[in-house]
């Protein structure tokens, strides 16, 4: 059994500091002496794209790469980086690049093996276990697996971590084990994990489902035991929970390594215990996860996380929210859970959170539990309010049945149970519903537009509480000249009960004044702009400048 008190010494290595100088780095033309690829500029790079538009740039970033001068290097990096794989994302110029930084790999150019990497699978540095390979790979993957053969013969001459790493994200079988060095053997350990949890059917927190690859596990758990480098042992107890042979030894080193600081030299992840977390939680069942004491590394927010993944379904391009009645046993204990102990892991906004369909406010949670009361909780002849507005009509668009549930219950009230206050003593608010919003759509803006003006349908017998609602805040939106109110007045409830009022017999005109952005810019208004627009109409011609 594994005894950390068995663990030699750790020697954390010495890095060399190069810092690059950034100051100059735009400098064409380039300065030194270059050796660009054959027909670098033949190819009409100005009829392709990069991050920025036409690529015409292109050919100038992947010659600096071969420059005598510093700067030259920086300019091609930098190019590079940020216009052909920017943040991840490929273009037509980044396929135009291959070939012809694969020609640099002959040459043993590192910086054109990390740029073969970043084109074949985004940002790179995110792949730490086997299921992020098909997270990360892009659409020209297939095009890099072409010079595959390139990339493993300069891992022979030069020994390149990344052209090692590279090779197992295009599924390239690497060498047996051990390798001459430490560091050669613990990412050789790591490239045969990786490969065998595609081959033997590995995935998160289950055992093996074949034994396609199997040949390496024996070696990896001698070094395991033996090895007198923690980074071995490591990447070989690694090795073992993705080739899907996970048992108590390896995961209890594991977690031990997680728990420290350990700086290493490897590609694969900017220190042990990173590397370590990520092996140990993707080998730990559903159960092991919540069984941790603490909340050390992985904290329980990491942990709640992975639960997750595997327990939701993967969402689709809308949020479905699960119906209450197939909430399995083990999903109610990790809301729970999350709600009492961690509800940033429900609130928060990782990039795995946001593929599954999981409740993703806390109200929301509660409601998908039974365990909140109001009237987005009252049953209705369509089913629970709040699973109509989510699932019918923020999924399917289904208005008929969203106005037919509202008509049953308090509608008023469950507006302002929709767009709650963000914070108990402040006016800013947000929806509460579950609404699966992506950086740079404009779903969430569509999902507020949908609840306004469904409400200000279903308010048409509310007029009352819409009038005396408005009169409360009228005064306090008079006060103010301009659009400063973004966060100073409930934007969203002015707005629908302003549209009630409209729409229901007439807006009076002691409320034209209320009918402003609510934002020195109208496409940022929390009032949603195809409603403001509505508003404006009903103002006379001369009150609509803020529209032009």
């Amino acid at each position: 059994m594994f005894d950390a008190d068995d663990l030699p010494a750790f020697e954390p290595p010495e890095f060399d500091d190069e810092h690059q100088d950034e100051s100059d780095v735009e400098r064409p033309p380039l300065r030194g002496s270059t050796a660009p690829p054959a027909g670098l500029h033949e190819v009409d790079w100005a009829a392709l794209d990069d991050a920025y538009g036409t690529a015409d740039e292109t050919p100038l970033f992947i010659e600096a790469l071969t420059s005598d001068d510093a700067g030259d290097r920086s300019f091609g990096v930098y190019g590079l980086y940020s216009a052909t794989t920017h943040q991840g994302s490929v273009y037509s110029a980044s396929e135009a690049a291959i070939p012809f930084l694969a020609e640099l790999l002959r040459r043993d150019n590192a910086m054109a093996l990390v740029f073969l990497a970043r084109i074949a699978v985004g940002e790179t540095h995110f792949v730490t276990r086997p299921d992020d390979i098909g997270k990360a790979t892009t659409e020209y993957a297939g095009v890099v697996a072409e010079f595959a053969a390139d990339v493993e013969a300069m891992w022979t001459r030069t020994g390149d971590d990344e052209a090692l790493r590279l090779l197992v994200l295009l599924g390239r079988a690497p060498k047996e084990l051990p390798a001459l060095t430490p560091d050669a053997t613990a990412g050789l350990c790591l490239a045969h994990g990786f490969l065998a949890a595609r081959d033997n059917g590995v995935t998160p927190g289950s055992a093996k489902s074949t034994d396609a690859r199997v040949e390496h596990v024996a070696a990896a758990r001698d070094l395991m035991a033996t090895s007198p480098s923690l980074y071995v042992r490591g990447a070989a107890a690694a090795c073992a929970v993705y080739s899907g042979f996970a048992d108590d030894d390896s995961l209890a080193l594991l977690h031990h390594l997680a728990q420290g600081e350990y700086p290493v030299r490897d590609v694969w992840a900017a220190d042990l215990a990173e590397l370590a977390a990520s092996a140990w939680t993707f080998g730990t069942d559903d159960d092991g996860l919540l069984a941790v004491s603490g909340n050390d590394r992985p904290n329980l927010h990491t942990r709640l996380l992975e639960r997750m993944a595997r327990q939701f379904r993967p969402s689709g391009a809308v949020y479905r929210p699960l119906p209450p009645e197939e909430l399995t046993a083990a999903q109610r204990t990790t809301l729970e859970t999350a709600l009492r102990a961690a509800p940033e892991a429900i609130t928060g906004v990782d990039s795995d959170y946001l593929w599954i369909d999981v409740p993703s406010t806390v109200a929301a949670a509660h409601r998908s539990l039974g365990t909140a009361g109001g009237e987005l909780s009252r049953r209705t002849s369509r089913g629970l309010l709040w699973y109509v507005l989510e699932d019918g009509l923020l999924a399917q668009d289904d208005r008929a049945s969203a106005l037919a549930a509202l008509a049953e219950v308090d509608a008023w009230a469950a507006l302002g149970e929709v767009f709650a206050a963000r914070r108990p003593d402040g006016v800013e608010e947000s929806i509460s519903l579950t609404v699966r919003h992506l950086h740079g759509d404009d779903r969430e803006n569509a999902a507020t537009l949908a609840l306004c003006s469904i409400f200000a349908d279903a308010l048409a017998g509310h007029r009352h509480q819409a009038e005396a609602f408005l009169d409360e805040w009228l005064p306090r939106v008079s006060e103010v000249d301009g659009y400063d109110l973004a966060f100073g007045v409930p934007a969203q409830r002015i707005g629908t009960a302003l549209a009630a009022l409209a729409r229901s017999g007439g807006l009076p005109a002691r409320f034209h004044p209320m009918i402003k952005p609510y934002h020195r810019f109208p496409e940022y208004s929390k009032v949603p702009l195809p409603l403001l627009r509505e508003l404006a109409d009903v103002l006379p011609a001369d009150s609509r400048s803020f529209m032009s």
